[in-house]
């Protein structure tokens, strides 16, 4: 069994003899679907069926947000629309009639517009069916960031589900969302100030000289689902350390690891079992006549394109976003952040704390090189602000990124 199809068994709906799983999602058919009706498998805290479409009445619209945030905000689930059901036990697929493509995008509208926050990971499929009709499915994601709530005509409600179907949220369940996601921020927050603590006293595989920054990448569902990667993935993947380029890759106990340089001027990759990835580099900065200078384009640069590079990786063995994305520089004391040099008309601002900590960003889903530049633009700017300039140079007035020459 490979790693892809072992991860998968661990966080996705086994459905009896057919599991609708995230991987097998495209591929899934009229086959696939009668077979839900053959095993007589029940509608649950994960599956529903809709024997017709969702009405365009507003009461239809309610119904149909009313399901989508109370998956949402217990463990995620499907809803099979063109399966006919009585008491909750499917009794045929005969799909629906209509524009499939046109319904989608009416879905995708409404989830849009009256969800609140924004769900990440949704999604649907038509099924075609021998009878000229199609089914359709929506996959909803369990939220990382519950609760979503419903915000329909002025109103807005929070929606849960158990065994026997969506309900309006108690107020112990509402307290209980809130508290699961403080929760989940803090066992973040919690593990990067540990390695942080670990790396600043050199407990680190490959010794690091100063200055030194330290990035994470902590999958959400690292924390919280018993998340299991295989060492044996990350092999051949592209995990050079920040500030590096040629990396040397090896197994040891906490998963994959990749290190790069020598004598201090190194740094090394650490991929854990649950996702989370770490990296770290040291001399990091530069000797000049008017002392230790960091470029911040450099940073941004290395950043960025590392971010991409683990990101992918972490596609490839299929961990699900989002993702936290925390960095830090350690040991930064007397280190002058400066644009690309040290231009000698401009003043020097030396950090007069060791260590430099930056706003936590929340990459939301996969994305491209341009997306992560977007949402790594307030670390940046609090990097150039650290060396006295008032936002990061490299994006325009309106946010967008382009390096300037």
């Amino acid at each position: 069994m490979t790693q892809g199809h072992r991860f998968r068994q661990a966080r996705e709906f086994a459905i009896l003899s057919m599991a609708i799983t995230n991987s097998d999602f495209e591929a899934i058919g009229e086959r696939d679907l009668d077979q839900l009706r053959l095993d007589q498998v029940a509608e649950s805290i994960t599956l529903d069926y809709k024997r017709d479409a969702y009405d365009t009445s507003d009461e239809g619209k309610r119904e149909v947000l009313k399901d989508a945030s109370s998956f949402l905000n217990t463990a995620g689930g499907n809803i099979v629309i063109g399966m006919g059901e009585a008491g909750g036990l499917p009794t045929g697929l005969i799909g629906i009639d209509l524009d499939v493509d046109a319904e989608m995008q009416r879905l995708e509208n409404l989830f849009r517009t009256c969800l609140e926050p924004r769900v990440v990971g949704l999604r649907m499929r038509p099924v075609p069916l021998a009878n000229g009709r199609k089914a359709l499915i929506i996959r909803l994601p369990k939220s990382w960031n519950p609760p979503h709530a419903v915000f329909f005509k002025g109103s807005r409600r929070y929606f849960v589900r158990n065994s026997s179907g969506g309900h309006e949220a108690s107020v112990d369940e509402l307290r209980a969302m809130f508290t699961a996601n403080a929760t989940l921020l803090d066992r973040i927050n919690e593990f990067q100030s540990h390695r942080r603590a670990a790396v600043h006293g050199g407990k680190t595989p490959i010794q690091l000289a100063q200055p030194q920054m330290l990035l994470h990448i902590i999958p959400f569902s690292a924390l919280s689902v018993g998340l299991s990667v295989d060492p044996q993935a990350m092999s051949g993947q592209a995990l050079p350390p920040i500030f590096h380029s040629a990396h040397t890759g090896s197994y040891n106990l906490n998963g994959y690891l990749t290190t790069s340089g020598r004598d201090g001027n190194a740094g090394y990759v650490q991929v854990y079992r649950n996702g989370i990835i770490e990296t770290a580099a040291g001399g990091i900065a530069t000797e000049t006549d008017r002392g230790r200078t960091l470029p911040a384009e450099q940073v941004e640069d290395q950043i960025v394109t590392k971010v991409e590079q683990y990101l992918t990786t972490l596609r490839h063995v299929e961990v699900p976003p989002p993702f936290a994305l925390l960095l830090a520089g350690l040991r930064m004391h007397g280190t002058a952040i400066v644009p690309r040099l040290a231009p000698y008309y401009e003043i020097l601002v030396p950090q007069t704390e060791p260590d430099m900590f930056f706003p936590q960003a929340i990459i939301e889903d996969y994305g491209t090189l341009e997306d992560y530049r977007q949402t790594l633009k307030p670390i940046f700017d609090a990097l150039w602000n650290a060396g006295g300039y008032p936002c990061s140079r490299s994006y325009e007035s309106d946010g967008q990124w382009k390096r300037r020459s």
